[in-house]
């Protein structure tokens, strides 16, 4: 299906009509993807798979709790403080069952955010403060 978009700027070199082309996902199965910053949104699995890819030379994974929830995250963004390590930034989280890697559906976005939300901590440097999962 396609949608006429118009748009006037008063810029005559990028004014006008534009059809685009609408894609449609199937919204109750996917993967999360959640920044320590509180910010979340819902990839669909073909999304999460180039993510998967492309974090798999980098990629560190942690369990969330005790949930079978897993965060995968470039493992090069990982702080190293005086008391432990956090991570800052942006994840993705998948469910761990059956020894395979699965797609959320249904309430687990929610649990798994309560899950990872929970793990987050407050670290301070150079006068600003940031939220970071804690790791363990």
């Amino acid at each position: 299906m396609k949608t006429l978009n118009v748009t006037i700027k008063l810029d005559p070199v990028n004014d006008g009509a534009v059809w685009t082309e609408n894609s449609y996902k199937k919204k109750e199965e996917g993967a999360l993807i959640i920044g320590t910053n509180g910010k979340s949104r819902i990839a669909d699995a073909f999304e999460a798979n180039s993510i998967l890819e492309r974090l798999s030379e980098v990629e560190h994974g942690e369990y969330l709790g005790s949930s079978n929830y897993i965060a995968l995250f470039n493992g090069d963004k990982i702080i190293n403080f005086e008391t432990g390590k956090c991570f800052i930034g942006s994840a993705i989280i998948l469910k761990y069952e059956y020894e395979k890697l699965s797609l959320l559906a249904g309430e687990e976005f929610q649990e798994a955010a309560g899950e990872f939300e929970s793990r987050l901590i407050t670290i301070v440097g150079d006068g600003q403060e940031f939220s970071a999962l804690e790791l363990f």
